[in-house]
């Protein structure tokens, strides 16, 4: 019941207008659907899983057709208005036209702009509900994914990494060898499961499980079972061994496929292959990371203590990827710390960059623990600490960065109204200190946002995007001038 009125759902689930009725005479463009139909949980396909609609081509899309050029542009002006308006101001409106772009961006194929209107939805909803998850920097984050791809596509952008994947083509890739490296559990809002990392020396190929579900369900993750051909083997044990594949199926991105092509044996594992992907220079290690290639893994050799990983002339910060006792993660970078252990680290590059996030660690033994799932023993840690040379710890003036942090985080919770007219001389003298810290571009940004904070969405939009890219940048490459990793880059 809505008030007085009924509003009737399809059970199996709403996808056309006709799937929900109402007994007013508005319907279906009544508040009272619309009231109802904004706090359903969206439908969302598992990592992995085909969409409900299209599938995009294996060809290349050279140029956007009108539908797919009409659904960005109504993305776009959807997200810029709310962004202009404030999160703290998303109306029942503005949610219920964020719930029809992300089904028009799924029918149009357009799947890296649906997750980016849904996760806003979601930011919005959570914020609305007071929700303990809701995280305004990630719901900034969230908005400038938004904007910049729905832009991107009314600019007629039509790059595989815009359009995002729906559903993944699998290939025949002939003969693989492959060693286990780790496995990592997988934690994101509404699904769970694991990942297991594998690699022939050069490449890193993945074989995963993410499914809706808790954070229980990682937990023991590790212990389903991989099918590839006949050959059946658990996450757990396919990470501590090799796969032999006279024809392996392989999507675009490296997750092994397990069709009814796939011929593969179990095999000794190659401990060469993983010692190899350490021998490559860190620098390009990390420029490969920055552009998303190997999942962002990084293989580097060090001593970890105090939540770093110590290197000569530097150190690498060290962050859980999952704060969660259930998980391994805090007692073993804890034991490996204290002990000064010396280890031959994979981990991923976090997602602003300025960190790490350990995977696995190999104490000497050949043996690379997952550090998510398995507890390194004392028998396993080394009696004696290596050895550690005093370094001067540089310090990053992240103050500096602090009027730009604030009017961005400000403008996605408050919108234009949190800059006023009366604002402006703060805004001014804010952009001579920027200048006066040679950060001129910076300054350059926030004064384009000032000036049209107030006029076209779109427009005030794309300036909070300009000043949200340049901050993320500048504290990626402010954290990262507190590694001290220029005797090492090269």
């Amino acid at each position: 019941m809505a008030g007085e009125e009924t509003v009737t759902l399809r059970r199996e689930g709403i996808r056309t207008q006709e799937d929900a009725s109402c007994t007013c005479l508005l319907q279906p463009r009544c508040f009272h659907l619309l009231s109802v139909l904004a706090v359903l949980p969206l439908a969302a396909a598992a990592e992995g899983d085909a969409p409900e609609r299209p599938t995009p081509s294996a060809e290349p899309i050279s140029v956007l057709g009108t539908a797919e050029r009409e659904t960005a542009s109504e993305a776009l002006a959807i997200g810029a208005r709310i962004l202009c308006d404030g999160l703290s101001h998303a109306s029942t409106l503005r949610m219920g036209e964020l719930v029809r772009v992300v089904h028009r961006c799924r029918r149009e194929g357009l799947f890296r702009l649906e997750a980016a209107a849904l996760a806003v939805f979601e930011a919005a909803r959570d914020l609305r509900e007071k929700s303990p998850d809701f995280r305004l920097a990630e719901a900034a984050t969230r908005l400038a994914e938004l904007v910049l791809v729905a832009g991107k596509l009314v600019d007629g952008e039509t790059d595989a990494r815009w359009l995002g994947i729906g559903r993944r083509a699998y290939t025949d890739a002939g003969p693989l060898r492959l060693s286990g490296i780790a496995c990592a559990p997988v934690v994101r809002k509404g699904y769970s499961g694991v990942v297991t990392y594998l690699t022939d020396g050069a490449r890193i190929y993945t074989a995963q499980e993410v499914v809706p579900g808790d954070d229980e369900r990682a937990i023991h993750a590790w212990e389903a079972q991989l099918r590839f051909g006949e050959t059946s083997l658990s996450h757990r044990e396919t990470s501590r061994e090799g796969l032999l594949f006279a024809n392996a199926q392989l999507s675009q991105d490296g997750r092994l496929g397990a069709g009814k092509g796939v011929v593969c044996v179990s095999a000794k594992r190659d401990s060469s292959l993983v010692a190899r992907l350490f021998d490559e220079p860190f620098r390009l290690q990390l420029e490969r990371a920055d552009r998303g290639e190997r999942h962002g893994l990084l293989f580097v050799t060090g001593v970890v203590d105090e939540g770093e990983l110590v290197l000569e002339g530097g150190a690498l910060p060290l962050t859980l990827p999952i704060d969660d006792l259930r998980f391994a993660y805090r007692e073993n970078l804890e034991r490996l710390g204290v002990s000064r252990a010396r280890v031959r680290l994979v981990a991923r590059l976090a997602e602003d960059g300025a960190a790490l996030d350990p995977i696995a660690a190999d104490l000497g033994e050949g043996h690379f623990f997952s550090l998510g799932y398995e507890r390194i023993a004392r028998r396993h840690l080394p009696v004696d600490p290596a050895p550690i040379e005093p370094r001067a710890r540089p310090i990053a003036n992240g103050a500096a960065l602090e009027p730009i942090r604030r009017r961005v985080l400000r403008f996605a919770l408050a919108g234009a109204h949190s800059l006023p007219t009366a604002a402006l001389p703060e805004l001014a003298r804010e952009g001579e200190t920027l200048r006066g810290c040679l950060m001129p571009t910076g300054a350059n940004a926030l004064g384009a946002l000032a000036t049209t904070a107030h006029r076209e969405p779109p427009a005030a939009a794309r300036a909070w995007l300009s000043l949200h890219t340049y901050l993320q940048a500048a504290e990626k490459v402010l954290a990262r001038s507190t590694w001290g990793i220029e005797s090492f880059l090269d």
